[in-house]
């Protein structure tokens, strides 16, 4: 009957951390799980990131701050998944599931232009580029039958180099952009006094991307870089440029 306390004693001792961890782990709230096909950019730096999602199918939706910590929400159609991505130094910290409501999901789907709704901005850009251009040769060709060298004309096509100018509008989600000099191709349609439409426009705290139609077959691609304010135009006609806020 006496020897009962000390046993009784020595098994709440060898319980007792056992019970302090189960107490812990329930009061641990709850992490959201990160997707699989996203779960190899933790840790990826935001820049290169964001070029990621981009290709894997998610739209960016909204962004808030929180201390030194940004999260963003983006938006997979294809999966109708939200996800919030927690940037913190440049880098992806954490990325996680969230309730659909948070990327405005809840009536079919996140809007397809997720720009900021009354945010203006207006570059001017100023660059360099190339494009395709016909060059002429000449020369001279030794002829077999009459043994003589004989005077030879060409046309080849190669690259030209020139310097422009670009200006982007944005406007309550709607962007126009106005190419000038070599980046107007001598065959085009759909300018309206020199502007082009932004089609694709998709507006990101770190970057804006979208496509214009010069013609049926050529349709540039604009890649602007807020941070070091750089753009790059990509078609048959390629331009770099830095650009100005005004």
């Amino acid at each position: 009957m006496f020897a009962s306390a000390p046993l009784q004693e020595d098994w709440s001792m060898r319980f007792l951390p056992v019970i302090a961890v189960l107490l812990a782990a329930s009061a641990t709230p709850a992490i959201a799980q990160t997707p699989p096909d996203v779960a190899d950019l933790v840790g990826a730096r935001a820049a290169g990131g964001e070029t990621q999602l981009e290709a894997r199918g998610y739209r960016f939706v909204t962004t808030n701050v929180v201390r030194d910590t940004k999260w963003s929400f983006w938006w997979s159609e294809r999966q109708r998944q939200c996800i919030s991505v927690a940037t913190a130094e440049g880098r992806y910290n954490a990325i996680g599931t969230v309730p659909a409501a948070n990327c405005n999901a809840g009536g079919g789907g996140a809007t397809s232009r997720p720009t900021q709704p009354f945010e203006r901005i207006s570059l001017v850009c100023i660059g360099t580029g190339s494009g395709p251009a016909a060059q002429s040769s000449s020369g001279y060709r030794y002829n077999r039958k009459s043994r003589k060298f004989e005077p030879e004309f060409g046309t080849t096509m190669g690259r030209e180099a020139f310097s422009s100018d670009l200006e982007i509008e944005i406007a309550d989600g709607v962007g126009r952009v106005h190419p000038s000099g070599k980046l107007v191709s001598p065959i085009h349609s759909g300018g309206n006094d020199g502007w082009w439409p932004i089609a694709d426009l998709l507006v990101t705290p770190d970057r804006i991307t979208g496509s214009y139609r010069m013609n049926g077959l050529n349709k540039p691609r604009i890649d602007y870089d807020r941070r070091t304010r750089i753009v790059r135009v990509r078609a048959a006609t390629e331009f770099t440029g830095r650009c100005e806020e005004q």
